[in-house]
């Protein structure tokens, strides 16, 4: 029984999210089927499927190196200071005009038919800043608040709506990503503000308007109303710190006011340049099924970078990408095709082709470590392509590959081997198994694969949070046991097989 009790240790969880009282029973009816309501809802799927995504930089978070004329004609280095040089240059309503005429070009210039029928996207990450929402409404005492005017009449916030509803037209998620905190969760401009010091997780004042308006009011107006929002993110790119406190509160706040307004939606938190560190917080606060962990790969900024050949970036992504998958969901919420030109200057061949082995190699990686996906940055730009740093040509030239969009097909043949290969591994190491969860296991991957399927051909993401909740209600309706670890491989199995 030895072999048998350290792989239920291996498949046991050391908790349930929200389980029904669950009768226990020292073995379950037989046979046991799948559950019996196996149906699920578009808005489960968007939730919960592995994400192609890319993010639209600098719609409404404006960076000059993407769009530079609006940020360089009036100076200034983040968006608050070239909206006020624009006021004070021009006049309030030069600026109103030109964020409007912004908002409505960047978006109309969107190619969705490319988006859905050539890279197949599965959603689009959406920079916002705190003043964005509901067009200004929550800048009082930040400081945004001189420009409230400017964005209550340039309404960004109406403007994402007309997007998140266009967006659902062609089965293409909308994940919220609140790019831009007041104080900042980083000294970049692109948190909208460039104070040099990154303040907001200090700042009670900050959190508070975070925790008791906004966010709960973006849950209410937007995750509540479409079904296509697929998850709400609330930091980008946190700093790096050792011990994070301030950063945790801000977390434990956040999550526990999301799942109180919109218990299924996903909440993404950054993982502040260090995974481990927060995989290990999020099971111990017994989060780990409502929080997915964004992640951001790059290979052009640091010296070790610089330092290696493209080769040599390439062949050491596997160890150099390196999420604990198994304690966490993650997401790549940001990469690209770029390396540094030093890198370049030690890479002998055709560059093109390194950078599609170099995307191509991203792009198998993530899909082993980032159970929710990836978002490439990014998708347009005002002048060219963005070239490595532009998801259409990246994927024009086969250096992001597109998802499979062609049915999947389960045989039931198939099926019956793999239950039948489990009972004959397990003949005689050991006094009685449960065999009947290994089946029902199996049975209830391949038939929510299936209907993921059926959902523009999308495939099960969030593996851990999944695979949690099925466990859940596999106990509610046959009872637990010290042989759910059967279930567990069954399960396990059917997404490893058939979730492709």
């Amino acid at each position: 029984m030895g072999i048998v009790n350290r792989l239920k240790q291996q498949f046991e969880h050391p908790h349930i999210v929200n389980p029904a009282k669950a009768l226990h029973v020292a073995r379950p009816p037989s046979p046991i089927k799948s559950q019996a309501d196996t149906s699920i809802d578009a808005r489960t799927i968007y939730r919960n499927r592995f994400n192609n995504g890319v993010n639209l930089g600098s719609l409404f978070v404006l960076e000059p190196w993407i769009f530079d004329s609006k940020l360089n004609e009036f100076g200034g280095n983040c968006e608050l200071e070239h909206i006020n040089n624009i006021c004070q240059k021009t006049s309030p309503n030069d600026a109103i005009q030109r964020l409007q005429n912004h908002y409505t070009e960047y978006i109309n210039r969107i190619d969705w038919k490319w988006l859905s029928d050539v890279a197949h996207v599965t959603a689009l990450r959406v920079p916002v800043g705190y003043w964005h929402v509901n067009n200004g409404f929550f800048t009082d005492g930040l400081p945004f608040q001189p420009l409230k005017q400017i964005y209550e009449q340039s309404k960004p916030w109406d403007m994402l709506k007309s997007l998140i509803e266009k967006a659902n037209q062609y089965n293409i998620g909308i994940l919220v990503d609140i790019h831009g905190l007041p104080g900042g969760a980083n000294t970049d401009s692109h948190s909208g503000e460039t104070s040099g010091n990154a303040c907001f997780f200090s700042t009670s004042k900050y959190v508070n308007t975070m925790i008791e308006n906004v966010i709960p009011f973006i849950v209410s107006d937007l995750s509540l109303r479409y079904e296509n929002i697929i998850g709400i993110q609330v930091v980008n790119e946190a700093k790096f710190d050792e011990k994070a406190k301030d950063e945790q509160k801000y977390y434990e706040k956040a999550i526990r006011t999301i799942n109180q307004i919109d218990p299924g939606l996903p909440i993404v938190i950054s993982d502040g340049w260090w995974p481990q560190q927060w995989a290990d917080w999020l099971e111990k606060k017994k989060f780990d099924t409502l929080v997915v962990i964004d992640s951001h790969v790059y290979r052009c900024f640091s010296d070790e970078d610089k330092s290696q050949s493209a080769e040599q970036i390439i062949n050491n992504l596997s160890q150099s990408v390196n999420f604990p998958a198994n304690k966490a969901d993650f997401v790549v919420g940001e990469f690209s095709c770029v390396l540094d030109e030093q890198t370049w200057s030690k890479t002998n061949g055709d560059r093109q082709e390194w950078a599609k082995k170099f995307g191509n190699e991203q792009i198998n990686v993530f899909r082993n470590v980032a159970s929710w996906g990836w978002f490439f940055w990014t998708l347009q730009f005002q002048w060219g392509d963005g070239g490595e740093w532009g998801f259409v040509p990246q994927v024009n030239n086969g250096a992001i590959p597109v998802r499979n969009k062609s049915s999947i097909s389960i045989d039931p043949v198939r099926i019956q081997e793999i239950i039948s290969e489990h009972v004959k591994y397990w003949n005689g190491k050991g006094d009685r198994f449960e065999h009947e969860r290994f089946e029902a296991g199996i049975k209830q991957a391949a038939e929510d694969i299936q209907n993921f399927d059926h959902f523009d051909h999308s495939r099960i993401g969030r593996i851990r949070s999944w695979m949690i909740t099925r466990r859940a209600q596999h106990i509610q309706q046959y009872g637990d046991s010290e042989f759910i670890w059967e279930w567990e491989q069954g399960y396990q199995r059917g997404i490893s097989e058939f979730n492709q």
